[in-house]
């Protein structure tokens, strides 16, 4: 997958999760629940669905890595 495809997929899952997030205004390196209102029950639903589609197992230690658009990309680039 590409770089794009990457940052799409996550886009994605996060609108899933939180449909009225403006993915046009949002800041890469800024953390999700900093930015809209996400709290812990979604991020978990996040991690669970990219998971998913993913195929891969993200370890609950690796988390943190995907809390912000910049964290995930940059996670699933390494894991994918």
């Amino acid at each position: 997958m590409t770089e794009n495809e990457i940052k799409e997929l996550v886009l994605k899952h996060l609108k899933k999760i939180a449909p009225e997030i403006d993915t046009d205004t949002m800041e890469p390196g800024t953390r999700f629940r900093n930015q809209f209102d996400f709290d812990s029950v979604d991020f978990l639903n996040f991690i669970t669905s990219l998971q998913k589609e993913a195929n891969l197992v993200i370890p609950e230690n690796d988390a943190p890595n995907l809390s912000s658009l910049e964290g995930a990309v940059n996670y699933l680039k390494k894991r994918i």
